[in-house]
């Protein structure tokens, strides 16, 4: 997550989303995995902010980014925690040091003290939101500049192990089909005995659920029903 591209609208969907869930009666976290802005521009994401059908999916949510984005030009998403926005959400936006800034012996030992800041806030609730800003991935990529958009297999696990349920956002990008099968394989595999569901946003992205199996039938209760109000023109099932 980059403050630059608060509000745009896949952010619009996923705060819905979470906002949902939250309504249902489940407690969610929210670890925003922080990164720092790039300067890249993306109004053409926010337009729908000033297109009024979109108002009708979530009102209050959409006047609160209007507000914001178009109105204030304020782009960060503090906004979500000081309007409550996500009810009652804890929230962890310690945001991702750059790697670059460390020698490499140094780099992981940062990262695991990040990560472990987190587990500990986040601590306690029945969902745990991770929202990188590439998605999941199970190793490190080759580009060392790329370290910081991703959360790894071993950091969603030990979420999954401390009790929580996860939902984490991730991008099939480029991939093929077959690749993107296989993506979806090694997801699964950093999470054994979890029930997999997803959702995929028409604007962009997919999120993973992995729930643990005494939970799995309220999750897939609530994703149904999520999926039978306003929010079904802008979401569909991602089988997983």
């Amino acid at each position: 997550m980059k403050n630059q591209y608060f509000g745009n609208i896949g952010d619009y969907g996923k705060y819905a989303l979470l906002r949902f869930m939250s309504e249902q009666g489940v407690s969610v976290a929210v670890n925003w995995y922080l990164t720092a802005d790039d300067g890249d521009d993306d109004k053409k994401q926010t337009s729908y902010l000033e297109d009024v059908k979109y108002w009708k999916y979530d009102p209050d949510l959409y006047r609160h980014l209007r507000e914001s984005v178009i109105v204030k030009n304020e782009r960060s998403i503090s906004v979500i925690g000081e309007n409550d926005l996500i009810p009652d959400a804890k929230i962890f936006d310690d945001q991702l040091e750059d790697p670059r800034d460390y020698s490499k012996s140094e780099r992981s030992e940062v990262r695991k003290k990040w990560h472990m800041k987190g587990l500990d806030k986040l601590a306690g609730t029945d969902m745990v939101f991770l929202d990188p800003d590439s998605g999941f991935r199970d190793s490190l990529p080759k580009k060392i500049d790329d370290a910081v958009k991703y959360c790894y297999s071993g950091e969603v696990s030990d979420y999954y192990k401390s009790g929580s349920d996860i939902c984490f956002y991730t991008q099939r990008g480029r991939r093929s089909d077959a690749q993107w099968q296989e993506a979806k394989k090694h997801m699964k595999d950093a999470l054994p005995g979890a029930v997999m569901m997803g959702l995929t946003f028409r604007d962009g992205g997919s999120f993973i659920f992995a729930i643990h199996p005494q939970r799995a039938d309220r999750m897939k209760d609530h994703l149904d029903a999520f999926l039978h109000t306003d929010w079904r023109d802008m979401f569909s099932e991602e089988p997983v």
